[in-house]
């Protein structure tokens, strides 16, 4: 991985969002976070990102919906979902869209770098 990648972080928990940006900021990427789905979309039409990392269930559009507009503008943007749920429909839809991890909070930083590490070319 060349220089820094730049990881878009969607999570409507500001507690979530500011863990991921420090612990991923010393893994050696660089983070955007922000916790409006339709922010996320705006700064996705300007800003390159390499991935991104989206809340499962949030208020109004659900993460797994979001990737698909994300990816609409970034075509094969890795995107990683996070859910404090064990089990939904959600999920398993989730799981079936191309180069979508399902992560279970708490999240292991570790796992979650190895898979950014792994889809970013």
């Amino acid at each position: 991985m060349a220089g820094k990648s730049r990881i878009l972080v969607v999570d409507d928990d500001p507690e979530i969002t500011a863990m991921l940006s420090r612990s991923l900021s010393r893994q050696g990427f660089e983070i955007d976070a922000t916790s409006s789905t339709e922010d996320a979309l705006t700064r996705c039409a300007s800003v390159p990102y390499a991935a991104a990392i989206l809340d499962l269930v949030m208020p109004g559009r659900d993460g797994a919906d979001l990737a698909d507009a994300l990816r609409e503008k970034i075509p094969g943007l890795p995107v990683v979902l996070l859910t404090g749920y064990s089990q939904s429909p959600l999920i398993e839809a989730a799981r079936r869209r191309p180069a979508t991890a399902v992560f279970t909070k708490p999240v292991s930083i570790g796992d979650l770098a190895d898979f950014l590490k792994a889809e970013i070319r």
